[in-house]
């Protein structure tokens, strides 16, 4: 009786349009779950208060307020798909008490806070995965004892600390791949989930069979202070650097460091008043900062969290400042520091652990002048590379200090302590001993309140590192636009033209504009635009092909914008591909006038969300393929009404969410449309008990790489020699077209081919082939073994394939030089696929779908030194860490740094009342006009953080 009531209100809720409606719950799950599209938090009127799930998919709001969800106790799991949530209110989960899964996908919330996390003490599931997280406040661990799920997976974070995860006391699976983490940390993270047993779950693609080996970031050597220097030399030392390298301005307000570059190595402030040390102070420059310093800034105040995401900070320098007290929670995020020095604080106490952070990592420690009368020895105990201890200056009282110096002897500690005098209590110091504390005290002219900012780019700091590597010249010359490196992408000279004397199939390759077409004649009937710079497409541009033109493909065209009546009048176009394009959302204005369209290609994109009303007017659709997106919710419903002659649709590797994937997969069924079920969903997210799994090697049968040689031969070639020998261009050819090659030829080429897949022993025959094209041939698959036995392969070019990875099997090539995989659909290249590739010179991955390239794959190349990875969509940490391991490397590339992209990050960081999550800021963000346009954000900026925090 209460299922059928349930379903009676499913009824009710479908025919008045609610937002919010009841979901099928699949495996025994007895949840009355709801599940809410394109609608807002103001649909939660229309939920009963008794629901104990509630997900919501690609949802309008920005802002999670207090008390969002007080009202529904019993609630178990909450879950956020693609809704854009980059603000979170601090009570927002108030009243949660009994909420067990807690699941955001594809938010922007950029930086996870312990204290959303307060009321949530049941919780067992956490999923933050794709959430543009750059950092994590780890407090976040201690309020979560009951955790057993953690998902970190295809963030920007870089690095965690382990003694922090040590509170979740019962944590079990974990999914952190996808993450630029440093090399160093994710070791020290693996140590620790192997040391607990805890499982780490990877995201493998359908053709990757082994996901053990785990991708990294390099650490890059960069020189460092010495571990021991006076004063004298470091004002010495930071003075010469200043003087030779000029980066010096004045300043009176701490925001300024707004001027410096994102890949900073050194800061020193120095007579500035900074009263207040704020959280996420020098966060942007966390990819690259090793020296700071913080002279006579009379700094009272260090919040936690001011040095949050400094995991590359290997020296510290506090000095003249006013903080009486050293917190136990400031050096959380210095996993690398070496040396930190404190002189002239006014430091009274050193709290418990403070220094426990840094104890793997500190040589020296400094604390010369201050006000301690007594380190605990256990606070010492854990600082395991410790060097040298400076500690004279201080009234220390005489058990203590005959304690730490019979400690740091035993150690082998060098230490320098006062010899004179010292006290037998605390009240000889405060009674008698006034004079000292003034002796300690700096005259301070208040007057002065301008300070120098002196600072060092990643660049500089390569330059004058005297790294010298010596590289052979490439046998064949790499594209003659690369010198050195460059800031802006290289011009290519695109090109329309007819593919057949008739006229009707027109193909345009490398255009830069969409006016490029108008050279085309309005009675083609066929338009292919590919490997083009195209951002927006402009209304009416195709309404003078109406009537005659039936396919348009515009395929990695970098394409993002298509404005209102784009396609208007083509009322004869079947067939349009928009693949591999960076479009976020399709709706009805985007397919205005194309109502007998039956072919829709949208696949490889970013899109999140397609509009229900964008299916009123694709009524005539057959093949529809959104595969390969973000997207997590459809209108299923709504598609099944419209959509009627519908017979193939692809959703494959989309991240649909739990309650709207089980709604598509029925209607699948319903239309007998054939998918992978196991994939379709992020079952991990979904039921509560899972089968383990496991991992599955396809087997490549005889018969099916048989049936390849039996098909019926294809295509044509042409052959011509030059002074590298006899070269072949095929075209139109499939993998049979081979037999017709004699064996000694030196090249080939296949164009516009059929080579779905590459078996095993492709080209084993061609013993001399030293250069091999495969362009626009359809391939997915490459076995493994496929180039075996090209040993004299110099250059070998994958081009415009729908390839979506490359295998670590593939390029045992001893003499490759040139290897070219641009313009594919590469979306993950699996841990040493290069680490055969000894003599490799030039590595091109442009145009494909990698949000990072890890550097630890490419330090597997030695002789590498040229690399070309502009139109992937890299994160920001990825691309940062990728740019300066190629300039360490003195290995050349294209530079296209966005000069405001840290700087928005942190907008999002600082100012998160500002809940449309955007930062306006021009391309050519250079630094004066930086200065102009912040100024108003950073006069305003303490009082914001005064209210935030």
């Amino acid at each position: 009786m209460h299922l059928i009531l349930l379903w009676a209100l499913v009824a009710l809720i479908g025919r008045v349009h609610c937002k919010c409606s009841l979901a099928p719950i699949v495996d025994d799950e007895r949840s009355i779950a709801y599940a809410c599209t394109h609608g807002d938090l103001n649909d939660l009127d229309e939920i009963s208060s008794d629901a104990d799930w509630i997900e919501f998919t690609v949802s309008r709001f920005h802002l999670i307020p207090d008390n969002a969800f007080w009202r529904f106790k019993n609630l178990r799991r909450l879950s956020f798909y693609n809704c854009h949530v980059n603000f979170i209110a601090p009570d927002a989960f108030a009243g949660l008490n009994r909420l067990e899964w807690l699941i955001f996908h594809g938010t922007k919330i950029h930086a996870a806070r312990s204290i959303w996390f307060r009321p949530l003490t049941n919780l067992r599931k956490l999923v933050l995965d794709r959430c543009s997280l750059v950092h994590i406040e780890p407090d976040i661990f201690r309020m979560l004892p009951r955790v057993e799920t953690l998902g970190l997976r295809d963030n920007d974070l870089d690095c965690l600390p382990t003694e922090e995860l040590s509170y979740l006391r019962l944590l079990k699976v974990v999914r952190i791949d996808g993450n630029p983490w440093l090399c160093e940390c994710r070791h020290r993270l693996d140590e620790y989930f192997r040391s607990r047993s805890i499982v780490q779950e990877a995201e493998c693609t359908r053709q990757i069979t082994v996901c053990r080996k785990y991708q990294c970031m390099t650490p890059i050597g960069l020189p460092v202070l010495p571990s021991i220097l006076t004063t004298q030399q470091l004002y010495d030392f930071s003075r010469e650097r200043t003087v030779n390298r000029g980066n010096e301005f004045q300043t009176n307000v701490f925001t300024s460091l707004d001027r410096l570059p994102d890949k900073t190595t050194w800061i020193e402030i120095s007579g500035l008043s900074i009263e207040t040390l704020p959280k996420y102070a020098f966060f942007r420059f966390g990819n690259s900062l090793r020296n700071l310093d913080l002279n006579d800034c009379q700094i009272s105040v260090i919040e936690s969290g001011a040095f949050a995401g400094l995991h590359k900070l290997q020296r510290l320098s506090l000095v003249g400042n006013r903080f009486p007290i050293l917190g136990s929670n400031w050096f959380r995020d210095l996993v690398s520091l070496q040396q930190l020095i404190l002189q002239r604080n006014y430091i009274e106490q050193i709290e418990r652990t403070a220094l426990w952070h840094v104890g793997n990592t500190l040589r020296h420690l400094d604390i010369r002048d201050n006000l301690l009368r007594c380190i605990a020895i256990e606070e010492l105990a854990e600082m395991k590379t410790l060097e040298r201890l400076d500690a004279a200056g201080n009234p220390w009282l005489c058990t203590c200090r005959e304690n730490l110096q019979n400690f740091l002897t035993q150690r082998k500690v060098g230490f320098e302590i006062n010899s004179g005098r010292c006290y037998e209590s605390e009240d000889d110091i405060s009674d008698g001993n006034t004079g000292w504390r003034e002796q300690q005290m700096i005259v301070e002219d208040t007057s002065i309140t301008t300070g120098k900012v002196h600072w060092t780019s990643f660049e500089d700091t390569i330059k004058q590192s005297n790294i010298t590597i010596v590289r052979p010249p490439p046998s064949t010359p790499p594209r003659p636009k690369i010198h050195g490196i460059m800031a802006q992408p290289p011009v290519y000279e695109g090109l329309c033209y007819p593919e057949k004397p008739n006229g009707s199939i027109y193909v345009c390759k490398a255009i830069t504009s969409i006016e490029e077409l108008t050279i085309i004649p309005l009675t083609v009937q066929t338009i292919n635009v590919t490997l083009s710079n195209i951002k927006k497409i402009p209304q009416n541009t195709f309404v003078r092909f109406n009537g005659y033109l039936t396919r348009l493909e515009l395929r990695d065209c970098g394409i993002e914008t298509i404005e209102p009546r784009a396609f208007t009048n083509l009322h004869n176009l079947q067939y349009l591909s928009l693949r591999s394009n960076q479009l976020e959302s399709i709706n009805a204005d985007t397919v205005q006038g194309l109502y007998n369209l039956k072919h829709l290609d949208i696949s490889h994109n970013n899109i999140y969300r397609i509009t229900n009303d964008v299916f009123d007017n694709l009524r005539y659709l057959i093949n529809l393929d959104m595969s390969d997106n973000s997207m997590n919710c459809i209108g299923v419903e709504y598609m099944d009404q419209r959509l009627r002659y519908l017979t193939s649709l692809d959703v494959s590797n989309n991240p649909w969410s739990c309650l709207c994937g089980t709604k598509l997969a029925e209607f699948l069924d319903t239309r007998d449309i054939k998918y992978d079920k196991n994939s379709l969903l992020l079952r991990e997210d979904c039921y509560a008990s899972t089968q383990p799994e496991t991992t599955i090697i396809p087997m490549i049968s005889t018969t099916a790489s048989t049936s390849l040689w039996n098909e019926t031969i294809e295509g044509t070639c042409m052959s011509h020699q030059d002074n590298t020998g006899i070269r072949y261009r095929c075209t139109g050819g499939n993998l049979l077209l081979l037999q017709s090659i004699p064996t000694d030829v030196t090249a080939i080429e296949f164009h516009e081919g059929h080579l779905p897949r590459l078996p095993s022993d492709s080209f084993s025959r061609f013993m001399n082939l030293r250069e091999l094209i495969i362009r626009n041939s359809g391939l997915t698959t490459v076995e493994q073994g496929a180039f075996k036995g090209l040993h004299m392969l110099e250059n070998l070019t994958i081009q415009d394939n729908p390839l979506e990875m490359i295998g670590s099997s593939w390029f045992v090539l001893e003499h490759l030089e040139r290897l070219d995989v641009r313009g594919n659909s590469v979306k993950y290249i699996e841990p040493g696929s290069f680490r055969n590739l000894n003599r490799l010179s030039y590595l091109n991955l442009e145009g494909n779908d990698l949000r990072c390239i890890f550097t630890s794959d490419l330090n597997d190349m030695p002789d590498v030194y040229i690399v070309e990875f502009s139109g992937n969509p890299l994160k920001w940490r990825c691309r940062v860490e990728l740019e300066q391991f190629l300039e360490a490397r003195k290995i050349r590339f294209i530079k296209i740094e966005n000069s405001c992209e840290g700087k928005k990050i942190m907008r999002n960081l600082l100012l998160q009342n500002k809940t449309d999550g955007t930062f306006d800021c021009p391309s050519d963000c250079s630094m004066a006009t930086d200065i102009v346009r912040h100024f108003s954000i950073i006069s305003i900026l303490p009082l914001l953080i005064t209210l935030v925090y």
